[in-house]
């Protein structure tokens, strides 16, 4: 018993008489051309390109574009520098003096106090340049401490926005390799599913010209 496409060719090139050679090969091309998918694996293997592709995509965009979003800030960071003085002064104008510094100062007072009163100084001008210098040093201890801190933190913002900026331009490149490779990819599979679907065609007609010319319609 027969069946399918390889089946009714046999049977027709059956009937085509002394010309059954070549109608059966005639209807052989003509129905691998009319029921066959040459470009189907093609197309096939671009969907498997895409899918892939865009789990790779997925992973690196978040990475890309947290270094994109770090470029105006370190240019505004870059930019807030650019004038060291005035960069300085504005950080100094936000210090504000520490508890612990207030509290080393009046302990200082207190000492100075009970010194002056002890030696019979108390109010002497060397008693109170005295006072006075100890209580300077404080506070230029703290302001220093305090600016030492706020320029690290400062320091730190700069280097963390750069370094988001290179591992964005990493990322940056892995996506452009992706998109070039994927470009590579489905460019042969839609070449190779034209190439097929041509083929099929090609088949087609192939296989009419052979039934025609082997006389099964006459």
């Amino acid at each position: 018993m027969m069946s399918g496409a390889g089946g009714l060719a046999s049977m027709l090139g059956g009937m085509g008489g002394s010309g059954g050679g070549h109608s059966g090969s005639g209807l052989a091309s003509l129905f691998s051309g009319l029921f066959g998918n040459s470009g189907g694996p093609y197309k096939d293997a671009m969907k498997q390109y895409e899918k892939y592709g865009q789990k790779g995509q997925d992973a690196i965009n978040p990475f890309a574009q947290a270094g994109q979003g770090a470029i105006a800030p370190f240019q505004q960071w870059l930019q807030s520098q650019k004038d060291p003085s005035q960069f300085i002064n504005h950080l100094m104008s936000q210090y504000q003096e520490s508890p612990f510094a207030q509290n080393q100062q009046q302990q200082g007072i207190r000492a100075s106090n009970n010194l002056g009163s002890a030696t019979g100084l108390t109010g002497s001008t060397p008693l109170q340049m005295q006072a006075q210098q100890n209580a300077q040093n404080i506070s230029s201890a703290d302001q220093n401490g305090w600016l030492q801190n706020v320029l690290g933190i400062n320091s730190n913002y700069g280097n963390g926005q750069m370094h988001m900026m290179d591992q964005g331009q990493g990322a940056a490149n892995q996506l452009m390799q992706l998109f070039q490779n994927m470009g590579m990819q489905m460019g042969e599979g839609a070449y190779g599913k034209k190439a097929g679907q041509q083929n099929d065609m090609n088949n087609t007609m192939g296989g009419l010209f052979q039934m025609l010319g082997g006389g099964l319609f006459s």
